[in-house]
């Protein structure tokens, strides 16, 4: 389908890297973002011998799995950028710690967590806020600590790339979507209006999301596929990112560099 799409920036998506890295040999990749990998499919030596460095993003959807295919990533790492996107499901933050370890950057891929879920996310947001050694981001993680941080708001539905007014996803099927947790449904509306009409909805069906005090950066992100899923538990995070943004800006308040200038 990329002959379909070529005059947009594209991500390319496959299983097998070396089938894409032949169907891309005669392509103009200035367009090309990055390639994301998904599942275990493949091997990855072909990428080291390809002459344009295109990032790599590994999706990890079975942790206890796919585990153990990160080291081979770092034998790319070299040539290639490399993130790790991992679905939000048991054993994730083994897959974030490894990756970490690795130098990669890091997504994650909530969905909507249940409880020992939030438990794994508090601790791989400890992980990211409190352990020196980390030297890469953690998505949405990252971005959202340093809008707290900045008393800025942001859009989570853009730091998950999941904003339909700037990128799309397209199926197996070739159908234009949101993102992959979107795959399969049909939407009504025209995908730019997407957040905006979704938002609409859940405020008529008097969702929680109208006395959140983190909706302006949220915009109900978390309320997909269910509308009734709560989010205590995902405020919990956010509360703990915003806590320790306050201490920071109380920390460098208290210690004013030389000119007067915030630090960054």
């Amino acid at each position: 389908m990329i002959e379909a799409y070529l005059e947009h920036n594209l991500v390319v998506r496959c299983h097998d890297p070396s089938m894409i890295v032949q169907r891309l040999a005669t392509k103009d990749l200035e367009r090309i973002q990055y390639l994301q990998i998904v599942g275990a499919g493949g091997a990855l030596e072909c990428l080291n011998r390809w002459e344009r460095p295109v990032p790599v993003d590994f999706v990890v959807q079975n942790p206890e799995a796919e585990l153990p295919l990160l080291y081979g990533y770092s034998a790319i790492s070299a040539e290639h950028p490399v993130r790790v996107s991992v679905s939000v499901v048991p054993g994730f933050s083994k897959v974030v710690k490894l990756a970490l370890s690795l130098d990669f950057d890091v997504k994650l891929e909530p969905s909507q967590p249940e409880p020992a879920l939030i438990e794994e996310l508090l601790d791989v947001a400890d992980l990211y806020l409190h352990q020196s050694t980390v030297s890469q981001p953690v998505e949405f993680i990252h971005s959202m600590f340093l809008a707290f941080y900045h008393r800025e708001p942001i859009s989570l539905w853009a730091v998950q790339e999941e904003d339909p007014s700037f990128m799309r996803y397209i199926t197996d099927q070739g159908t234009e979507t949101i993102s992959r947790r979107f795959a399969g449904v049909k939407l009504n509306y025209d995908l730019t209006l997407f957040i905006e009409k979704f938002m609409e909805g859940l405020f008529n069906g008097g969702s929680e999301c109208s006395g959140c005090e983190f909706l302006e950066s949220c915009s109900g992100y978390f309320k997909w596929p269910r509308k009734e899923y709560r989010c205590d538990g995902v405020k919990a995070v956010f509360q703990k990112l915003q806590e320790t943004a306050e201490e920071l800006r109380a920390d460098f308040a208290s210690f004013p560099s030389p000119n007067g200038a915030e630090p960054s």
